[in-house]
């Protein structure tokens, strides 16, 4: 009995993971979208928000490897249902994970273009500043050799 109870805590956690990673992959084509269409005002929220998956889920990762470690020995007696349904979690879990690398790879090169354009600019606006600072008039005093006789 208490492997099915074990069993159903771990599909409900496993359920609530999967929900998490929905939302994780749902923020991170926002992000990517935000990116993309150089919309950079909610970019921090974002973040945000997908950084709260990431630590939820970390949560949920280990209240699940405490659950298996107390119940180390009954696990392996789990019935076939729970298995399934705990495969059957997992495997969405994985495709969802293999559905979010390539996106943020890609958004691992926006990021680093972005951050190359912004160095770019910050550099022409340096040059500008120190092509305008020669031109500035310091020089109020006289010259010190000019004949001032004449």
């Amino acid at each position: 009995m208490k492997d099915m109870n074990t069993g159903k805590e771990i599909c409900s956690i496993l359920e609530k993971k999967l929900s998490l990673f929905k939302k994780y992959l749902a923020v991170t084509e926002r992000m990517k979208k935000s990116l993309k269409d150089r919309k950079e005002s909610n970019l921090g929220g974002l973040v945000s928000e997908r950084q709260d998956c990431i630590n939820k889920i970390d949560g949920i990762s280990l209240s699940i490897e405490r659950i298996i470690k107390v119940n180390s020995k009954e696990y392996h007696i789990a019935s076939d249902k729970f298995r399934d349904l705990i495969e059957g979690y997992l495997n969405n879990i994985r495709n969802i994970m293999e559905t979010i690398a390539p996106i943020d790879r890609e958004m691992a090169v926006l990021v680093r273009e972005e951050g190359e354009n912004i160095k770019s600019e910050l550099l022409k606006m340096r040059n500008v500043r120190q092509a305008s600072q020669g031109y500035k008039n310091e020089g109020t005093c006289s010259p010190r050799f000019l004949d001032m006789k004449r």
